[in-house]
């Protein structure tokens, strides 16, 4: 079969994977590719680059797989996509069946088709397929090969289907009014879920279930773990701390010690990893449903009073797993509201390494119930930050786009993802943590520790927090779940610490700055003046608003 869609000794044949956000382009092109980068996502603006593979059937033809056009507003990823384009490649133009003339009619606008070689696949054909007698209408009228397919579960032989129409594509010649003569689909453009609708309940609802999406996950952490732990310190913990004890003092110390490898390391990914195992659940979950969009779009009156619109709230929920996947995700937002989307990210996306830490910090104090305060805070000051130091307007930016469909999950495309995720924070996150352990360890026992309470004391002595604290703060730069370094001691530290004093060193420890390799990742994809001034100015909002919470709190206590 391969040797039969393969052709010997063919040039090899570029293919531009075009359309509009979320009709399946990446779906297509890992069935077509077998590249794992491209995951199927019900989610718009998931892809924000552009990615490169082989055909599997047909080796000499190549794929690129493009972010989708936004016809309302001038991104980043729209404008990777025109420039892609405008070569002599092989434009496969992605299509819902649903919706194939309007989509067609704005391509056709926006893209300049006249001339360009093009074929067209309509996927979703499970939500509509035309019969015979409207499919033979739709391609005498385009004068170009079409085919409709279902992108999340495509065979082989649909997959020779689009080689084919591939092959056959031809140049574009069709005029903006004959696309107007394109039979419509029976099924009205996808709205908004109804509920979603309703002016206040809408908006209410959404929150509640953006906010359900890593509270469940965060409570099933802090239960699950509650048991464990104990388990593990008595099975495991005590037996290698009492054979460790026995090796010089120096490696002893760095190994089981306050700060030890062992010790803390395992502390921390007790904690940490539940929380990454279970959010990456829930919004997996919700990504492959589709529903994430209709709760962004329900919310996207209130978003324009901050600065951000509806379509800007996804790469911050994205912040919630990863900030830095989250600023690249930032890519499909307007030019005029990126600064806003990724000062809000960088703000008020806890990613799920710190929601970990900074639930540990407070289980081990005894204190978990200021986690729900703590994520409240984090969220309302965030939009006010954003709203304070991004006057953007908003008002000129509409969404045309249809949402995407609900639709059932795909599980395979789920366990990619999911898997991504807990293979990055394995290979990636952890070890960053040990090393942060070791340093931390070795610096404690000679005795270069001490001079982070030297740099951090001003902060510490403005809000009476205790020297100790030092390092909690100072490896939070460097990573935020860095805060995990004041579990030493089997958390002596934070027990004698009140309430109100942890609550403002985790909310400090959290938005004082964000990571370094957060702060990198901006700096690449906009520049080193705008990492520098999101910086700052996050760090003037995180002082001023501690020292109101700390005012606060004072009162209250």
């Amino acid at each position: 079969m391969l040797e039969s869609v393969t052709p010997p000794y063919a040039n090899p044949v570029e293919v531009m994977l075009v359309g509009c956000e979320s009709v399946g382009k990446s779906g297509l092109f890992r069935h077509m590719t077998g590249e794992n980068r491209a995951l199927a996502s019900n989610v718009r603006g998931s892809t924000i680059a552009a990615l490169t593979a082989s055909c599997k059937l047909n080796s000499v033809m190549r794929l690129t797989d493009l972010p989708g056009i936004q016809f309302d507003m001038d991104s980043q990823n729209t404008q990777l996509t025109l420039d892609h384009i405008e070569g002599e490649q092989t434009l496969l133009i992605v299509v819902k069946a649903t919706e194939l003339a309007e989509e067609l009619i704005q391509l056709e606008k926006e893209l300049k088709l006249k001339g360009k070689k093009v074929a067209i696949v309509a996927t979703h054909r499970d939500k509509y397929l035309p019969a015979r007698a409207e499919q033979n209408r739709v391609q005498e009228l385009l004068q170009v090969p079409v085919v409709w397919i279902n992108a999340r579960k495509m065979d082989f032989a649909e997959q020779e289907k689009v080689i084919t129409c591939i092959q056959n594509a031809r140049a574009w010649a069709v005029t903006a009014s004959i696309l107007h003569f394109l039979p419509s689909s029976p099924h009205p453009v996808n709205k908004v879920i109804p509920i979603f609708r309703l002016k206040i309940v809408g908006p209410m609802l959404a929150c509640l279930i953006i906010l359900t999406m890593f509270a469940l996950p965060v409570l099933a952490a802090y239960l699950f773990v509650s048991w464990l732990e104990p388990v593990t310190e008595q099975y495991l913990l005590i037996p290698i701390t009492t054979m460790v004890e026995q090796v010089p003092a120096f490696l002893a110390n760095v190994l089981v010690g306050d700060y030890g490898v062992i010790t803390l390391g395992w502390y921390s990914f007790l904690w940490a990893f539940p929380v990454v195992l279970f959010i990456s659940i829930t919004t997996t979950l919700t990504e492959e449903i589709g529903i994430q969009e209709h709760l962004t779009n329900a919310l996207d009156p209130w978003l324009r009073k901050i600065g951000l619109t509806g379509r800007d709230l996804l790469p911050v929920i994205t912040g919630f797993g990863c900030n830095v996947v989250a600023v690249m995700q930032s890519r499909s937002c307007s030019s005029c509201t990126r600064l806003s989307c990724v000062s809000m990210i960088s703000f008020g996306s806890a990613c799920s390494y710190q929601i970990g830490a900074n639930l540990s910090i407070f289980n081990a104090a005894h204190v978990p119930f200021l986690f729900l305060p703590y994520l409240l805070v984090l969220l309302v000051v965030g939009a006010i930050h954003t709203r304070i130091w991004n006057r953007t307007a908003t008002e000129e930016l509409k969404r045309i786009a249809p949402l995407p469909h609900l639709q059932e999950i795909n599980w395979r495309a789920f366990w990619w993802k999911f898997s991504g995720v807990i293979k990055q924070f394995l290979l990636q996150a952890m070890p960053i943590f040990l090393l942060i352990c070791l340093v931390a360890s070795v610096l404690d026992t000679i005795g270069i520790l001490s001079i982070f309470s030297w740099i951090a004391m001003p902060l510490l002595y403005l809000f009476s927090l205790p020297a100790d604290a030092a390092p909690g703060l100072i490896f939070s730069f460097i990573r935020k779940d860095g805060l995990l370094v004041l579990n030493e001691g089997q958390g002596s530290l934070l027990m004698n610490m009140s309430s109100s004093q942890l609550f403002i060193l985790v909310y400090l420890a959290s938005t004082l700055s964000a990571c370094l390799v957060t702060l990198f990742t901006i700096s690449k994809e906009l520049s080193w003046k705008d990492a520098v001034s999101i910086g700052w100015k996050q760090m003037l909002t995180s002082v001023v608003s501690a020292s109101f919470l700390a005012a606060g709190l004072y009162f209250i206590s």
